[in-house]
């Protein structure tokens, strides 16, 4: 049970350290005192997610500690011993979220991760919110309550249903290679075949495209490159060209050459200039001579360049690329076209699978069948203790099309309120004081079932007053002899009942607003009680009223409980 809740700069709560009783703790309050902020403290240390606006404004972090007795708690000591968690006469939990967006948890000093932490508390708490009742409307959540009321059981069972339902949406999307249907498969074929043709029958060849871009090139200058090639022989070695003029230069120096070393010397230089230059003139006269512009094959190049243009931009930036993907794209299709045999093979497989997922999903219904007929007798008896003595309820099942995780049922929760009317859906029937009667029955009946020690209500008597307001308070406090409970609620019939009060007070400076929770003793409690009914706490009638009730409630408690 939870015995002890310390809280530090969550929204109002500047510093808060409270202990909770075994048996019924009640929690009142004026609206927009903070008790829903202490529920949030709760779920904070519960492992819920939260926001940093919970941080107290001027605050750097907040804190919230929960200390929990776990005597007795055989599978919470083994999940804890299992992690290697020391467990020292109590388990401590914390949690420290940051400003900066920090989220530090520990379990007894030891550092865990979130979900960690939301596993073990998932079997401590349990938490009804304010609206939770409201999911009794939405049909979707009947199969979920009915699944946590088989326990364990059922779960085994849509885990192996789950298991069966995954290995079959595997070999299906194999059988289809990766595609959601047979048509999609083909079209993927054709897809293939078409770009494989493509680039095949485009003869591609390595370095061709840079060949060509250089001969487009030459083709779209060609006047300009014969005017230079023809501009350039006639410089070299026409008449007066080039060649012509180092061969004059040289029959001037052949007459001195042996006068001295250095017109030896540069004789030979201008010799060897001589021979570069008349082969020079050879080269640029075949040059030109073999220069061809033709109109039509600059078309052909322009085109065959326009062909890897396409291509590239298709399959890849360049011919490599172009070339990868072709052969990517022959082993996909070899891989769909010659996977008929394979194809027989995984037939067999998916046709044994279906066979072993009817039988596991068969089983889970049937689990759930049972556990709906032990529902229907467990919430009926719960809701004629709630006053709700006519009641019919009953689980509808029906089939989904085609398979799921979950199996395959569909299941409605129908209910008849009255005498002589007719089965419906609980969604359409039930009013807001019944949906909160049928929650808080299918809490008492979880409570038995799930063997969760403690059980938070907050404003679970949405919807009641007057006689129902005492039944459902009385109910609490059935459920309070095996499991602690803590309620928060504006009813005085419910308070009345309380083996612990606590005041949720709010107080300013009007430069501050802060949230307090403190435990009320036997005088305390009778007047807060007397404030809940008449609005006042100092009426002599007020008083005397919330006295007779609180008295009512103890004796009542007493018989019950055989004291």
């Amino acid at each position: 049970m939870l015995k002890r809740l310390f809280v530090q700069n969550v929204a109002l709560i500047e510093k808060l350290c409270i202990e909770f009783n075994s048996g019924f703790n009640v929690l009142t309050g004026e609206t927009g005192a903070g008790k829903s902020i202490l529920i949030d403290a709760v779920n904070l240390a519960l492992g819920e997610r939260a926001s940093k606006e919970l941080i107290m404004s001027g605050a750097e972090r907040a804190v919230v500690e929960a200390s929990f007795d776990i005597a007795g708690q055989d599978e919470i000591q083994a999940m804890l011993q299992e992690n290697e968690l020391e467990i020292d006469g109590e388990l401590i939990l914390s949690r420290e979220l940051s400003a900066s967006g920090k989220n530090v948890c520990r379990i007894n000093g030891t550092l865990v991760t979130l979900n960690y932490l939301k596993a073990l508390t998932d079997r401590l708490v349990d938490v009804h919110g304010q609206h939770e009742h409201q999911s009794l409307i939405s049909q979707s959540n009947h199969i979920r309550f009915l699944d946590a009321f088989g326990g364990e059981a059922i779960f085994i069972a849509k885990e192996r249903t789950a298991a069966v339902y995954a290995e079959y949406n595997q070999l299906k999307k194999t059988r289809l290679s990766g595609f959601s249907s047979e048509d999609e498969r083909a079209r993927q074929i054709d897809i293939l075949t078409y770009q494989i043709r493509e680039i095949e029958g485009a003869l591609l060849c390595e370095g061709e495209e840079a060949q060509l871009t250089e001969e487009r090139l030459k083709l779209m200058n060609a006047e300009r490159i014969l005017s230079a090639l023809h501009n350039c022989t006639e410089l070299i070695s026409g008449d007066a060209g080039a060649a012509s003029a180092t061969s004059s230069a040289l029959g001037e120096l052949r007459v001195i050459r042996t006068l001295a070393s250095e017109y030896e010397e540069l004789y030979g230089k201008l010799e060897s200039a001589h021979y570069v230059l008349e082969d020079m003139g050879y080269t640029l006269r075949e040059m030109k001579d073999s220069f061809e512009y033709d109109p039509a094959r600059l078309d052909m190049v322009e085109q065959r360049l326009e062909t890897y243009a396409v291509l590239k931009r298709k399959y890849g930036a360049d011919y490599s690329e172009v070339m990868a993907f072709l052969t990517d794209a022959k082993a996909k299709l070899k891989e769909l076209v010659d996977s008929e045999a394979a194809r027989a093979e995984l037939d067999k497989k998916i046709q044994a699978c279906t066979a072993q997922y009817t039988s596991e999903a068969s089983q889970l219904t049937g689990l759930r069948i049972q556990a709906a007929k032990e529902l229907e007798a467990s919430l009926v008896n719960q809701l004629r203790d709630l006053g709700m003595e006519w009641t019919v309820f009953q689980v509808v099942f029906s089939q989904l099309g085609g398979l799921s995780a979950n199996g395959t049922d569909r299941v409605d929760f129908m209910l008849s309120a009255n005498p002589g009317e007719p089965l419906k859906p609980l969604e359409k029937v039930a009013s807001g004081g019944e949906l909160s009667r049928i929650m808080l029955a299918f809490k008492a009946v979880a409570s038995a079932a799930y063997g969760i020690p403690t059980l938070i209500f907050d404003e679970i008597d949405v919807g009641v007053s007057g006689r129902i307001a005492t039944i459902v308070g009385e109910k609490m406090v059935q459920i309070a002899d095996t499991h602690q409970v803590i309620c928060i609620t504006h009813l005085p019939q419910i308070a009345a009942q309380a083996d612990a009060h606590y005041l949720v007070e709010k107080t300013s400076d009007l430069i501050s607003t802060r949230t307090s929770l403190r435990l009320l003793d036997e005088e305390e409690h009778c007047r807060s009680i007397a404030a809940m009914m008449s609005g006042s706490e100092n009426t002599a009638i007020g008083l005397t009223h919330a006295r007779e009730l609180i008295e009512e409630c103890n004796l009542k408690k007493q018989k019950r409980r055989g004291n």
